[in-house]
């Protein structure tokens, strides 16, 4: 479904001399189907996020995916040519101008970074303008302000790094929580949401970066966490295995054996620690 909530403009280019201007923006929902040519591309410039699903570009005869949590730039005239084909998809869009934008942008080096959850772009797509036209020119200069502040977002992600390893650093929202707190176990969805990915993508995405999936990580965090505890604390193994999660002593004890190939209490013995 394809949602317009833009300034009326149809999408016009507009010549300014402001600072920034935002032209129009929208947002498309839930697409299985899309493809954009714009050989010669826009006059202005287009920002575009994808909240969930896949959007594929294509340049220079090669292909590049856009995944969730991802956002892009085209600048005025290079050639625009993307599509979505199979998953629904959803994204946003924000066309602006402005004397001073390319100096805003310096930092935008890549056709895309991945920013995550991006709920400043979406609120600003979906429903900033409405209510406000009866004061435009104050909408004018919120509008143009939440896109700057939307711009330095972008590139504090990108001087933080994150541009380095743009795909290990989707998962890690994800990673960081799991270690720290490794004694709550989270579901895959629950896990897919913070990095702002399909269940699916994470999953196959997680073990392609770790080598195990999800749950399997989520193991070997809790005997990383049980075998440490084992050689430096006084706690039983019933103790240990609550603290780290897992109510049944016997099941933890079934796990650490098949992971580490003999029981808690054998390894604790067979490792001792000074009392």
């Amino acid at each position: 479904m394809y949602f317009y909530s833009g300034k009326s403009s149809g999408g016009k280019y507009t010549e300014t001399d402001s600072f920034i201007f935002v032209n129009d923006f929208g947002y498309c929902q839930d697409y299985s189907k899309m493809f954009t040519y714009r050989e010669n591309g826009r006059l202005d410039y287009q920002l575009i996020y994808v909240k969930h699903g896949t959007m594929t570009l294509y340049e220079q005869n090669q292909k590049h995916e856009l995944t969730s949590g991802d956002v892009c730039l085209f600048r005025p005239n290079e050639p625009q040519i993307y599509s979505i084909d199979g998953e629904n998809t959803t994204h946003y869009w924000i066309l602006f101008t402005g004397n001073q934008v390319e100096r805003m942008l310096s930092f935008f080096k890549n056709r895309s970074y991945h920013i995550g959850a991006f709920p400043e772009f979406e609120h600003f797509c979906k429903s900033l303008w409405s209510g406000f036209q009866d004061e435009q020119e104050s909408a004018e200069l919120l509008l143009d302000g939440l896109l700057i502040t939307i711009i330095a977002r972008i590139s504090q992600f990108v001087n933080q790094g994150t541009s380095k390893n743009a795909e290990l650093s989707k998962l890690r929202p994800a990673i960081e929580i799991m270690k720290s707190e490794c004694h709550i176990r989270r579901s895959n969805e629950e896990l897919a949401s913070l990095c702002g990915l399909s269940k699916f993508y994470f999953i196959k995405f997680f073990k392609k970066h770790t080598g195990l999936a999800p749950q399997e990580y989520y193991t070997k965090l809790i005997i990383d966490k049980s075998s440490n505890m084992l050689l430096n604390t006084n706690y039983s193994v019933n103790d240990i295995a609550k603290l780290c999660g897992i109510e049944d002593a016997l099941y933890f004890s079934k796990k650490f054996k098949k992971y580490m190939g003999i029981s808690p209490r054998a390894y604790r013995k067979n490792n001792p620690f000074e009392r």
